[in-house]
This record gives C-alpha cells, sequence and structure tokens, in this order.
C-alpha cells in the first residue's frame, strides 16, 4: 500500500516530469502529434472535398447568377410584349371592327341585287302572266265569237244560204288550184 501513492504519481521522479518535462507539455505534445498525424493524412482527401466543394458553389453561384439575370430579361420582355399586346389588341379590335362593316356593306349590296334580281324576275313572271292571259282571253273570246256565230249562222242560215255558200267555197277552191 504503501507503493501506491508512488505509482499514482507517474513512476519515478514524481508527477511533475517525464525525461525532465511537467505533464502538461506531454499531453501538449500528444493533442499537436495528433492532430499533425491526422491533417496529415486527411490533406488530401480534404483539400479535394473542399476543392470540390469551392467549385460547386462557384458554379451555383454562377448558376445562380445566370438565372436571376435570364429571369430579369425575361421580365423585360413579358412587360414589352404585354405593352405591345395592349397595342394590337386595340389594333386587332379596330381591324375586326372595318371587317365587320365591309362585311355589313358587302352584305347589303348583295342584298339589294338580290332584291333587284327578285324583282325583275317578278316582273317577268307578272309580264309572262299576264301575256299568257291575255292569250287565254283572245282564245276564249275567239271561241265564244265562234260559237256566237254558229248559233247566229244556225238561227239565221237557210238551206239555200248554205248551198249558195258551199258552191261559192268550191268555185274559189277551184280557182286557187287546190281542188283536184
Amino acid at each position: 500500500m504503501a507503493a501506491a501513492p508512488a505509482l499514482a504519481s507517474g513512476g519515478e521522479g514524481g508527477p511533475e516530469t517525464v525525461w525532465g518535462l511537467p505533464p502538461l507539455f506531454w499531453k501538449l505534445f500528444n493533442f499537436l502529434l495528433f492532430f499533425g498525424v491526422l491533417g496529415w493524412l486527411l490533406r488530401k482527401p480534404l483539400g479535394q472535398f473542399f476543392s470540390g466543394r469551392r467549385e460547386a458553389i462557384a458554379h451555383q453561384l454562377a448558376e445562380a447568377t445566370r438565372q436571376r439575370e435570364e429571369s430579369e430579361r425575361l421580365q423585360h420582355e413579358m412587360e414589352v410584349r404585354i405593352a405591345g399586346l395592349e397595342t394590337e389588341i386595340s389594333t386587332l379590335r379596330e381591324r375586326l371592327r372595318l371587317e365587320g362593316e365591309r362585311e355589313r356593306q358587302a352584305l347589303e349590296q348583295q342584298g339589294e341585287a338580290e332584291s333587284a334580281r327578285l324583282l325583275a324576275q317578278l316582273d317577268l313572271e307578272a309580264a309572262r302572266r299576264v301575256e299568257a292571259a291575255r292569250t287565254e282571253l283572245a282564245h276564249e273570246a275567239a271561241e265564244t265569237a265562234v260559237a256566237l256565230a254558229r248559233e247566229l249562222l244556225a238561227r239565221e242560215l237557210g238551206p239555200a244560204d248554205r248551198d249558195r255558200i258551199f258552191r261559192t267555197t268550191l268555185e274559189r277552191l277551184q280557182q286557187t288550184g287546190g281542188g283536184a
């Protein structure tokens, strides 16, 4: 039991020194040595990692800048297009109004021409029907006159008058060469 405090103190020389140096120095040396070896071992992979990370961040930053510039350009384009659309809409409305007016005038002219054609056709049809009615009326008048003349002749002519008319007609036919 008497040796326990001596072992706990780090052996000969006491707790203060190892090769004549204090324990704090050794702890610091051990700490620096550990991180030095660790840094030396991780130098290449960490360098590649940080280099890749730096390039990725630079690439992302450049991409973000490019996208921001693209969005600003698109926003400007859209503003210009919207302004152009308003002008185009008003131009289109005016053009459609003028086309509608021209179409209305064309339809009016077409309607007037069609109406004039129909009126002319109706006039021709009316004239044709009047002429047909006159012809029919003249035909009926002639038939009525013939019927009245027959009736009158049948009433007024006797057998001697009939023989005289027959002979006169026969003589005229023989004079003109119509008889055989």
